[in-house]
């Protein structure tokens, strides 16, 4: 009995051990990098919890690079956002553009909130937006 149930673990190990080891090589790598921010666009004003939309130009190396996500950090009222861009596609023309997105904003507090999308290792272009109180 007891030669039997090692057995069976031994067995159950080995499967799972084939089963953990495989992998899927079709599976292409998401390469993503931050870009740079040339333009921002929109509303300066908002009331609070309501959604304002900004638009945002950044530049890119290639035709296959496309809008990721947005990289933010915040302390207090502002925000510091970086553009994450990912190469998709295989024929890519290494023709430098800009392309655009949208930035959704929303604050939950009234006040001054300062957007700071970036430019450079060391510049931004700042949007600033008064939040006051509904009426």
């Amino acid at each position: 009995m007891k030669n039997l149930r090692l057995k069976a673990v031994a067995l159950v190990l080995f499967v799972t051990a084939g089963l953990a080891s495989c992998s899927n090589d079709d599976e292409t790598a998401i390469v993503t990098k931050q870009t740079l921010v040339t333009e921002v666009t929109g509303p300066t004003v908002a009331k609070v919890n309501e959604e304002i939309t900004l638009e945002v130009t950044y530049a890119v190396e290639s035709n296959c690079d496309v809008f990721n996500n947005y990289v933010e950090k915040t302390a207090e009222n502002t925000t510091t956002i970086a553009v994450e861009t990912r190469l998709e596609g295989t024929a890519c023309e290494k023709t430098p553009a800009t392309k655009k997105a949208t930035y959704k904003f929303k604050a939950t507090k009234e006040g001054t909130h300062i957007m700071k999308f970036k430019k450079s290792e060391t510049e931004f272009v700042t949007q600033t937006i008064i939040v006051r109180v509904a009426s």
